[in-house]
């Protein structure tokens, strides 16, 4: 057990994430003193970041000038303190309205000066006033989005199933954690035996929304898990369903495994129930063919959509037009069609005892542990 950092600082995500996977390893092993100590340094690091939100949002932005000593040394008083990032993101929020206002704002001041003798002193000073009220109109808004953006995701991930925050975490169907990846066991009685998991770490919502290491991490799960349901005789399939962006669920990469002759039919199932499903006319590519390229670069970032993949092999694409019209057990469905299993198993679920629940998770991480890459990275 290594020792306990008691500095306080606004912890980012990945370490926010990597905290709690160091809680939950203290817990599996069964030291509890320094689980209860890394969860004290939890608490406090996210105390002391609601503290700052509040102060910051107590402050005007009248303190931060782009001027010093009568000299411009920025454009805006958040050049600073804004990434790349920040800009773009700030570009997404923003609404026409505002959009609209900083092109009024912009055109003022050039229509200003060639107003000739209409423009008196008073106009000038009406104008400057209505551009500064413009201006800290559309900072307090973006001031406000971004709070409320922060907030939303907090009580999102405070209730998120897949999230190491989370209160409703199910820490016991862990099976093997990664450096941004972990595997575990549903909640819900598995769909066949060996039904499991790929999940991120951080919260992201999509694979399309993954950075290059997230991905290349659950590639290595994918291919572990393949060699292991090869090694018993059976074909696999993974699923990923995509919708409902606005409430930003966890994203969950699902392999199921299947008898090797209902795997080699697989494809066949899949690509006939994506042609007959959604709008009969689609803006979208209906079947999108993921054998040379993959989701990522397949499907534009922020479309909700359906994968599938056949163990290694390519699979398919569908993004959604209708999600009224799309059911999110899709992918489910059509296994539990091959399968000829009962609907409520794949429509809403069936829900397991904790002791049913322990017994496949030992069951599960007797298979894996011959194919655990996990042992061998420092997580």
């Amino acid at each position: 057990s290594s020792p306990v950092d008691d500095s306080i600082h606004i912890l980012s995500v990945d370490e926010k994430n990597k905290l709690g996977a160091r809680i939950i390893k203290a817990e599996m092993m069964g030291n509890m003193e320094l689980a209860e100590q890394l969860k004290a340094q939890l608490d406090k690091a996210n105390k002391f970041e609601d503290n700052i939100m509040q102060i910051s949002s107590k402050k005007s932005g009248v303190e931060a000038s782009t001027y010093e000593e009568k000299e411009r040394v920025r454009y805006f008083h958040d050049d600073d303190i804004l990434s790349l990032n920040d800009l773009v993101k700030n570009e997404k929020m923003g609404t026409a309205e505002n959009q609209n206002k900083h092109f009024m704002k912009m055109t003022s001041k050039f229509m200003g000066k060639t107003d000739g003798d209409y423009y008196t002193l008073d106009d000038m000073f009406v104008s400057r006033a209505a551009e500064r009220e413009c201006f800290g109109e559309e900072e307090e808004n973006q001031r406000k989005k971004a709070i409320a953006e922060h907030r939303s995701l907090a009580a999102l991930m405070e209730k998120c199933l897949y999230c190491f925050d989370s209160s409703q975490f199910p820490k016991h169907l862990i099976v093997a954690i990664g450096v941004k990846v972990y595997l575990c066991l549903p909640n819900l009685r598995s769909l066949t035996e060996g039904h499991c998991l790929i999940v991120p770490l951080q919260h992201y919502r999509a694979a399309t929304l993954l950075d290059e290491d997230i991905w290349e991490e659950i590639q290595m799960f994918r291919k572990s898990l393949v060699k292991m349901f090869e090694d018993k005789g059976l074909d696999c399939i993974f699923l990923e369903t995509n919708m409902s962006m606005k409430k930003q669920y966890h994203m969950v990469y699902e392999c199921i495994p299947l008898p090797k002759e209902v795997g080699d039919m697989a494809p066949i199932y899949f690509k006939k129930a994506i042609m007959e499903t959604d709008e009969e006319w689609s803006m979208n590519k209906k079947l999108i063919d993921l054998s040379s390229k993959d989701i990522r670069k397949s499907v534009p970032r922020g479309l909700p959509y359906f994968s599938v993949n056949f163990g290694l092999q390519g699979g398919f694409a569908h993004v959604i037009e209708d999600q009224r019209k799309f059911p999110y057990y899709f992918g489910k469905e059509i296994i539990g069609g091959m399968l000829d299993v009962e609907p409520r198993l794949w429509r809403k679920g069936i829900r397991e005892s904790f002791e049913d629940q322990r017994k496949k998770v030992l069951q599960f991480a007797q298979w894996w542990k011959p194919f655990d890459f996990t042992k061998s990275k420092t997580c």
